[in-house]
């Protein structure tokens, strides 16, 4: 649910002049960054499993991972297309394309290492507020306190239940700050569809 969260985020900057549209606007691309990111990955998991290729919900291993992340892969980047199509300020196309990339290094990831999803999103929500504050001069610190805290109780829970290990829960979070940081950035990875400094 993270797209459509980090989505929401961006729809609550209006005073930064990122966001113009209607609401109208603002809910038909909410729900179809839900449906998109969140609801047709969740169906396939549960098709999955009722297919018995995968145990358990948690797929606690490498292998059971692979299929999910492959089709959370396609789905995303059918998001980011159509986003890239859309009349939508660029910073909602560089965030799509942020957690599109994140996805894919992640299911590439996963072939060598079990590193934490869970963490590689909420870096990614961290790292995309960071970096907006830092380019368009707004000042979201709230925002972003909030998030690390959130991400800190994230990474603690998934330790917890000892899904992760502490490296993997570091390098998740790591990899989503420094993925969407360098698509926001001042000083960013060229990427054609970001506005100018």
């Amino acid at each position: 649910m993270l797209p459509a969260f980090g989505l929401f985020l961006v729809f609550h900057l209006d005073n930064s002049g990122l966001w113009a549209q209607s609401l109208q606007v603002q809910l038909y691309l909410f729900a179809f960054t839900l449906i998109t990111t969140f609801v047709f990955p969740l169906m396939n998991v549960f098709l999955l499993l009722k297919l018995k290729l995968i145990s358990s919900l948690e797929m606690e291993t490498k292998e059971e991972r692979r299929i999910p992340y492959l089709a959370a892969a396609i789905f995303y980047f059918a998001e980011s297309y159509f986003l890239f199509n859309a009349d939508v300020p660029a910073p909602v196309k560089a965030m799509m394309f942020g957690a599109t990339l994140l996805v894919v290094l992640v299911f590439v990831i996963n072939f060598f290492w079990k590193i934490s999803a869970h963490m590689v999103g909420a870096g990614g929500l961290a790292g995309m507020m960071i970096a907006l504050s830092s380019r368009m001069q707004i000042n979201v610190l709230y925002m972003i306190m909030a998030l690390i805290l959130i991400s800190g109780v994230v990474g603690w829970a998934r330790l917890r239940i000892s899904t992760h290990t502490q490296s993997q829960v570091y390098a998740g979070f790591l990899l989503g700050v420094f993925v969407e940081w360098q698509l926001f950035s001042p000083y960013p990875v060229p990427i054609p569809f970001l506005p100018g400094k």
